[in-house]
């Protein structure tokens, strides 16, 4: 049996249906994104397991227990938010054992809990600083240690990293990964940003309109897309979804893919941005646009007409 399942989960807003039958089964120990743009319902997803609200239908069970309508402080898990939810008058010490010590855990297992999870996270020279004397890549693994020395099984994250710049959430998503498989953590994790989720996750929910558009490995949803929603959301840029003259399948191919040559298309070139260890040129094939990502350098003008193929095996059909 799966360690967290959801079967058939409903939320609806006044007359706007938030979440639309979701299933889902997660095993123990594994890493999982729920992934999506704003406003597709993977919060209100994770709010639901938290049981900071309560689906409108559906059961979800925890290692086999039905905790739909319980409490969150019932369900035995650990949260770690956007806005990292410190104690600002607090030191990091007593941050990290607050629910701890609200649990009445013993001092000694307490002090043994802190310093192991000190160590892990490299905070040992921070713990009498309070969190304004810290950087934000250092208050959020202040917030990932008490997750840690809770030791409950399941760990819920929403957005955690969105408030750190780009160096910081690159260092962040190696760190947040090492910490869950040295513990074992099952990890239910949040965000909008694809490379959190293409970098960190065993598997991705997207979810898109209540709904999951496909659950799978990494490799699965940019490899293997099974809609035009997944292959355009998944992918940086995204796949290229092209209808041809006399066909109503759309055919898809990635950037990576799309080759300057003998190919059949004459396409004719828009614009090209160079990025140093590629240019991306954007052009118009039959009257809609197509990117392609060529290695290295590339001149070219706008107007310039291209000729351009890709191999039959990268290319991709949905139906109509």
């Amino acid at each position: 049996m799966s360690f967290l399942t959801l079967d058939r989960i409903t939320r609806r807003f006044g007359d706007h249906d938030v979440l639309r039958g979701i299933d889902l089964a997660v095993e123990r120990g594994e890493f999982v994104a729920l992934l999506g743009a704003s406003g597709c319902g993977k919060t209100t997803l994770l709010r639901l397991i938290a049981g900071l609200d309560h689906p409108d239908s559906g059961v979800v069970r925890l290692d086999g227990r039905d905790v739909t309508r319980a409490e969150p402080a019932e369900r035995g898990m650990s949260m770690v938010f956007q806005s990292y939810a410190l104690f600002p008058h607090l030191t990091v010490a007593d941050n990290i054992v607050f629910g701890l010590r609200a649990r009445k855990v013993p001092k000694a297992e307490q002090a043994k809990r802190l310093g192991e999870a000190a160590e892990m996270l490299a905070l040992a020279t921070l713990l009498a600083r309070r969190p304004a004397e810290l950087s934000g890549g250092q208050r959020q693994r202040v917030a990932l240690a008490r997750a840690v020395v809770s030791h409950h099984p399941l760990c819920l994250m929403d957005e955690p990293l969105s408030n750190l710049d780009a160096q910081l959430r690159a260092e962040m998503r190696s760190e947040l990964r090492r910490v869950q498989q040295a513990l074992g953590l099952t990890l239910v994790y949040v965000t909008h940003d694809q490379v959190e989720a293409m970098s960190m996750a065993d598997r991705i929910v997207l979810m898109h309109a209540g709904g999951i558009a496909q659950v799978g490995t990494p490799d699965d949803l940019y490899e293997r897309p099974a809609s035009p929603v997944v292959a355009r959301f998944i992918g940086q840029p995204p796949m290229n979804l092209l209808r041809l003259p006399g066909e109503t399948a759309l055919r898809g191919v990635r950037p990576e893919h799309v080759a300057i040559g003998d190919g059949p298309w004459e396409c004719a070139v828009v614009r090209s941005e160079y990025h140093g260890a590629d240019t991306l040129v954007e052009v118009t094939c039959h009257g809609q646009p197509l990117l392609l990502k060529h290695a290295g350098r590339l001149r070219v003008d706008a107007g310039t007409t291209l000729r351009l193929g890709w191999p039959a095996e990268r290319e991709h059909r949905f139906p109509a």
